[in-house]
């Protein structure tokens, strides 16, 4: 396991520790992965906080890790004093976030994620100040994290997964292999305001070369990445054909999809293909409305890679995001 500390200061989340129980180096290559990573799952995970009062100590995963297909990540929330908080809303509190790598074998043992998340939850017990999360804390989860896989494995099973995480930190990129991964947020115009209200933080916060946020499309672009998000309105062919990934986001219940369909006859192009979808309160009365869609949709991918993910509410509307956003980033 490897264990990225993301802490909220004046500027925004930031990632103050990174741990693993071995040497190595962290090359500033890796570090920008978790830091994107971080800040996304951060910025996702705590939007629409009103008050610190909204804040809960919380186990959210496994989630795709966005920068390798054999990983998956897990994000642990808490929130503890920190004197050094500027910002007199905070009430010298600071909200942290734990982000967990392991491989993804081992989010598929029965009881590890019960496992791992009694064992967040008993440690930050007595975890008061910010000071108290240091890399003697983080590195005593990760020994109690080995010696659970031991337990749901065995020792060599334990020590063959363990070494998977330290071959991937010592990997170094393949500059022949570096191209900028553009992926797209495809809303409804009636969505326009859930966009603005859970996004807006996204964009500010994530580390960004350059950024752009306008009511009808917003986009923040780093050295390896550009997550533009756009109404349905202002699509072109030309925007289209450079997507790696399109997330769309849908509204059965209103039946303003066709256009999804319209787009996808038209593909040029070999995207992955994401739906998050809203579920109306009455289920059964939709039930043909979602069984058109995904019909008229099979129709449509052509065996392109499919994520498909449901909400009912905002909390939930979060989450199914991350996991939509991390799985367009996680390579083919």
């Amino acid at each position: 396991m490897l264990i990225c500390l993301f802490k909220l200061e004046d500027v925004g989340p930031t990632l103050s520790k990174m741990v693993v129980d071995q040497d190595v180096h962290f090359d500033e290559t890796t570090v920008d992965k978790f830091r994107f990573s971080g800040t996304m799952t951060y910025s996702l995970i705590f939007q629409g906080m009103v008050t610190l009062d909204d804040m809960v100590s919380e186990l959210y995963g496994p989630f795709p890790f966005a920068f390798s297909s054999g990983f998956v990540q897990y994000a642990y929330s808490f929130m503890v004093d920190d004197t050094t908080v500027q910002d007199k809303r905070m009430k010298h509190k600071t909200i942290g976030l734990l982000l967990m790598l392991v491989p993804e074998m081992v989010s598929k043992i029965d009881d590890f994620r019960e496992e791992l998340a009694k064992s967040l939850v008993y440690r930050f017990r007595k975890i008061y100040k910010i000071e108290q999360v240091d890399d003697i804390f983080l590195t005593d989860i990760i020994k109690e994290y080995n010696n659970t896989v031991t337990r749901l494995l065995n020792q060599q099973q334990a020590e063959q997964l363990s070494g998977q995480i330290i071959t991937f930190l010592q990997e170094k990129p393949d500059p022949k292999k570096e191209t900028e991964l553009n992926f797209s947020v495809i809303y409804p115009i009636e969505y326009t305001e859930l966009v603005r209200n859970y996004f807006a933080t996204l964009l500010s916060s994530l580390p960004y070369e350059e950024s752009v946020y306008k009511r009808d499309e917003a986009y923040i672009k780093t050295s390896t990445s550009k997550l533009t998000l756009v109404t349905n309105t202002s699509l072109t062919k030309e925007f289209i054909e450079k997507q790696k990934a399109l997330i769309f986001l849908v509204n059965i219940n209103e039946g303003e999809y066709h256009y999804i369909y319209d787009l996808l006859s038209d593909l040029g192009s070999s995207p992955k293909i994401a739906t998050v979808m809203s579920l109306p309160e009455n289920l059964e009365a939709a039930s043909k409305k979602y069984a058109d869609f995904f019909v008229g949709l099979q129709e449509k991918i052509h065996g392109l890679p499919y994520f498909s993910a449901s909400y009912t509410g905002v909390s939930e509307f979060k989450s199914k995001m991350l996991e939509a956003l991390l799985w367009a980033l996680t390579p083919d």
